[in-house]
């Protein structure tokens, strides 16, 4: 399989950068931003009827950024909203995100818990260079590294290699954990083949592990996405998972999750989902399914509304 060359990107430095974090304060975010509320609507199937489920509440910046998303549940025996997770951005002079910081409510203590920071560094054309999970730990109130992954781009600038590393804290050091590598036809186009690699310790090598291939539309879209693990005693591939998607326009309408049945040799649905879109081509409703094997078709599992319609005799 032909591996295109690679542009090696500066690695992370090892050192915690939680001093060096400096962490927005969302009253003052709230206080200036213009926010956008979309509410969610869970399908009562038993009542026929739509029910309030929650809300997103986009605060965005003269800049018309999105500085924090705050996520919230309606309680109706209650009849109020209630705090549930938000996310804190920053972005540098380009308008990129940099920083965010992911919060959950704590229902008992009535305050936000910090749970995990992501930072991403670009290099000088834009392209996302590094990006760096953290773990908040609350008894030293600091950010702990987790999971780094180390981006590299090829001479056509397209994306060639994933290197994800794993931070031992006892060490103080970064451990490879796996690689991506992208490959691509005649040098142009999306890739349409994934190679994934584990790495081996003691040895100090990487090892084959999983495939994915990929095919497309004439849009570009992604339309079937099959996944194999290499068996080293087989010495072949062997099949696992499948996803087909549809779309109408540049819209995805539909997407399916397959699973590969070793007794029939042959594909068993397993997971469905299907999306309607309003007129700005956002998504207005998403419907999840399960299959059924024993009678051999979709039920309904979850279906969701989304919009900006407020819902009637709710407080703002």
């Amino acid at each position: 399989m032909r591996i295109i060359g690679i542009v090696l990107i500066l690695l992370i430095s090892q050192q915690m950068i939680n001093a060096q974090i400096e962490m927005p304060d969302i009253l003052k975010i709230q206080e200036v931003a213009s926010v956008d509320t979309s509410y969610t609507y869970q399908w009562n199937e038993e009542e026929t009827d739509w029910e309030i489920y929650a809300r997103e509440l986009h605060f965005i910046d003269e800049t018309k950024l999105v500085t924090s998303v705050l996520k919230q549940l309606w309680y109706p025996e209650e009849r109020v909203w209630e705090n549930y997770e938000q996310t804190l951005r920053n972005y540098d002079n380009r308008g990129n995100e940099v920083q965010s910081i992911l919060q959950q409510w704590n229902r008992a203590a009535k305050d936000w818990i910090n749970v995990q920071m992501k930072t991403t560094t670009y290099d000088v054309r834009g392209n996302e260079a590094e990006i760096l999970y953290q773990e908040w730990h609350r008894p030293t109130s600091e950010w702990f590294n987790t999971v780094v992954y180390l981006i590299s781009y090829n001479r056509d600038f397209e994306k060639s290699e994933v290197i994800v590393r794993t931070y031992a804290g006892m060490q103080n050091i970064w451990d490879n954990y796996m690689r991506f590598s992208f490959s691509y036809r005649e040098g142009y186009g999306p890739p349409y083949e994934v190679l994934v690699e584990t790495w081996r310790k003691p040895e100090n090598y990487w090892q084959t592990f999983g495939r994915y291939n990929l095919s497309y539309n004439y849009r570009g879209k992604v339309t079937q996405e099959t996944r194999a693990t290499w068996s080293e005693s087989q010495r072949d591939w062997v099949l696992g998972v499948r996803y087909l998607m549809s779309y109408r326009r540049d819209n995805k309408i539909e997407d399916i999750e397959q699973r590969w049945d070793f007794t029939s040799r042959r594909w068993i649905n397993s997971i469905r989902k299907t999306f309607d879109y309003d007129d700005a081509g956002e998504i207005s409703e998403e419907t999840f399914y399960r299959w059924n094997r024993s009678e051999d078709e979709w039920k309904l599992e979850r279906r969701l509304l989304y919009t900006d319609l407020k819902p009637e005799g709710v407080d703002t």
